[in-house]
This record gives structure tokens, C-alpha cells and sequence, in this order.
């Protein structure tokens, strides 16, 4: 991994446990966390993902992902909620067939990590929606194609990083206090606007 991608990657875990702290700040500083009292719930889970790099010639790369956040416990509106959350994806290494057989080439790959910080808000209900916006951290990996990969708009793309704004709607069920399930799409505004479709599952305690 990147020195460049661990510094983000630590640079957005703190700042993802800092911010639930720092709104908890109107409460009395006697509680077990940082002196505060934790009222809302803590997230964890995973997702499956298909992510679409709106590159030409590339196919679609499956991806699994884990998610870490905090619901706050103070509602949002009419009893919606929001939440805070980090979530990390990792693509499947991906073969360019196409691309081989236009350029005589063999074995071209592409894969990605992709990190992204969101704040959702989720209306009330066992069904709900949601939405979501934040940042989102790309490192793309290209291998055996010394001249980049042709993108959708006719650019030449190459391995590296990139950082955009990003944001996405979902479905979700409540099966009880503690589980959840989610349907999503997100997509980011980077060059390429990569867009994610995934399953979640989450467990809030």
C-alpha cells in the first residue's frame, strides 16, 4: 500500500471517530468515552459491490468492502437519522481482454481501492431511504499497459490516486433494533465519475 494511501486512510479514520465526538459536546464531560456519553449507536458491516470505472474497453470490477460509523442519537427531522461513516472497497484484479486484443498485448489488468467518508441521513420506518454525501479516495492499478488505458471521454488514463466529492441514494430494511440491509448507488465527480452499486449489511449496537 501507498505511503500516500495510508496517510488518507488514517487521515479519514480519525477524523470519522473524532466527529461523533465532537457533536456529542453539549453532553456533560463525565461520560466513558472521551469524557462523553455515547447515546447513539456505533456501525459496522460489510458490503458487496459492483464498481463501474466508466472506462472504455474495462468491464465492470466486483468488489467487497467493509463499514465502520456512528448514528447519532438525536433525530433529524421527523424522526429520520444521520450518520457518519467510513467505508474501504477493494475491486477484484480485472481483465482488459478488449484492450489485449487491440493492442496485441496480454495479461492487462485494472483494480482499485477505494476509500469513501459519508454523512447519510435515513428516514424513519422499517423501510427506509437514504442519501449521502462526502469525499471519496480512488487509487487505481493498471498493469502490463505501458501507454494507460483509453477512458469513456477519449482521455488516455494511468495508474495513480485521486480524491472527489461524491454522493449516493439507497433502500434500506430494519429486521430488528441491531440488523439492517441496504441497496445503494454512489458516485463520485472525479475525471472518470466511477459509480458503485452495492448490498450492505449492517449491525448497529
Amino acid at each position: 500500500m501507498k505511503a500516500n494511501t495510508k496517510a488518507f486512510l488514517i487521515t479519514t479514520a480519525l477524523l470519522a471517530i473524532a466527529l461523533p465526538n465532537t457533536l456529542l459536546a453539549q453532553q456533560s464531560k463525565s461520560g466513558p468515552l472521551f469524557g462523553y456519553s455515547a447515546d447513539g449507536k456505533w456501525i459496522i458491516g460489510a458490503k458487496v459491490a459492483n464498481v463501474d470505472p466508466n472506462i472504455a474497453e474495462v468491464p465492470d470490477a466486483e468488489g467487497v468492502g467493509i463499514v465502520l460509523g456512528y448514528e447519532f442519537a438525536r433525530p433529524v427531522g421527523d424522526g429520520g437519522s444521520s450518520t457518519v461513516e467510513l467505508e474501504y472497497i477493494q475491486t477484484d484484479e480485472t481483465a482488459v481482454s478488449a484492450l489485449d486484443s487491440l493492442l496485441g498485448t496480454s495479461g492487462t489488468t485494472y483494480e482499485s481501492d477505494i476509500v469513501n467518508l459519508f454523512f447519510t441521513y435515513r428516514s424513519p420506518g422499517k423501510l427506509y431511504f437514504k442519501v449521502k454525501g462526502g469525499l471519496s479516495y480512488i487509487d487505481r492499478s493498471i498493469k502490463n499497459a505501458p501507454f494507460g488505458i483509453l477512458t469513456n471521454s477519449g482521455e488516455i488514463l494511468v495508474a495513480g490516486e485521486e480524491v472527489a466529492l461524491a454522493a449516493g441514494i439507497g433502500i434500506g430494511f430494519r429486521i430488528n433494533e441491531y440488523g439492517v440491509i441496504e441497496v445503494e448507488y454512489s458516485q463520485d465527480a472525479s475525471e472518470l465519475e466511477t459509480s458503485i452499486l452495492s448490498l450492505n449489511a449492517f449491525l448497529q449496537i
